[in-house]
């Protein structure tokens, strides 16, 4: 966390208190009025504020320390927290008189999470690849150590795939299930492996544990998953971890054609552009590479 050290000029009790209690009041009046200061200035300094405490974490953060955050007066500062508390935004340890972030911050995240829907945030990226690709486009997620299907895109040729949305398969034999399997730490991705059956469908099916193994340490390394024939004879399929701001797995993303129309060297191709098309995804999701990856809620 940056700090900020800007000088602001002093706001009045008004102003702070006005920023805090009516938000919506900002929309009804011109822009211009909040360039240089104002009821827009305290929403800012509110702002930064909350990311100030949340820099501080379990160490709080007294008046003092956030004036000098924010570059403002020890009094300005005493009266934006002030006008915070009553709203839960802050909470104010009596003893030490150090601030926390509050619980209304808990219950607008929980509000936030509950409207979150895979296939509703997903579904302008399906689309992007079926445009791009002309061909079938899944999204599936990991449920029971089983791949399920949640929503698909058909292509727009005669020959189409026959899969539907809510077929359940083992993940072993799936591009799908190899892009989820691959990002798990070794501790998730094992429990599932444990209790796989791994079935043979085709020839090209990898039933061998540690073949399997190797095989997603390569998936992990390239950043996403090819099935060559692996579940269906003449279908290829390539896809992409989804991923999200806890750094764990959401889900994959897919795109599937007949292998008169995915050659080897296409399927690298469009590996590709469903990986970067997933990577954006994941951070619009809030994931950042590089952080270890989990696997929650794993029955």
């Amino acid at each position: 966390m940056q700090l900020l050290h800007q000088r602001c000029v002093a706001e009045s009790d008004e102003e702070v208190g006005h920023a805090i209690q009516q938000p919506y009041a900002i929309n009804k009046e011109s822009s211009k009025e909040y360039e240089g200061g104002g009821p827009m200035r305290s929403v800012m300094h509110v702002l930064k504020t909350l990311d100030y405490l949340e820099a501080c974490g379990a160490s709080g953060a007294g008046v003092t320390e956030v004036a000098n955050a924010l570059g403002v007066h020890k009094s300005t500062a005493s009266r934006l927290l002030a006008s915070m508390r009553p709203g839960g935004y802050v909470t104010r340890d009596e003893l030490t008189g150090k601030y926390y972030l509050g619980i209304r911050l808990v219950e607008l995240a929980k509000a936030k999470l509950d409207q979150f829907d895979l296939r509703t945030y997903a579904r302008p990226y399906l689309e992007e690849l079926s445009q791009l690709t002309q061909e079938t486009v899944h999204l599936a997620i990991m449920e029971q150590k089983r791949l399920v299907y949640i929503d698909k895109i058909d292509s727009t040729h005669m020959l189409i795939m026959r899969s539907k949305i809510g077929y359940r398969i083992s993940p072993h034999c799936t591009a799908l299930g190899k892009a989820i399997l691959s990002v798990l730490n070794e501790k998730d991705q094992d429990a599932i492996l444990g209790e796989l059956e791994l079935q043979h469908f085709t020839p090209h099916t990898i039933t061998d544990p540690a073949r399997l193994k190797e095989h997603l340490e390569h998936v992990a390394a390239q950043g996403f998953a090819c099935d060559d024939e692996e579940h269906e004879a003449g279908i290829r399929c390539v896809a992409a971890p989804i991923r999200d701001y806890t750094n764990g797995v959401l889900g994959a993303i897919s795109v599937s054609a007949p292998t008169t129309r995915m050659s080897k060297k296409r399927m690298k191709e469009v590996g590709l552009l469903v990986k970067g098309v997933c990577g954006r995804l994941s951070r619009s999701l809030g994931y950042k590479e590089g952080e270890v990856n989990t696997f929650p809620d794993i029955p």
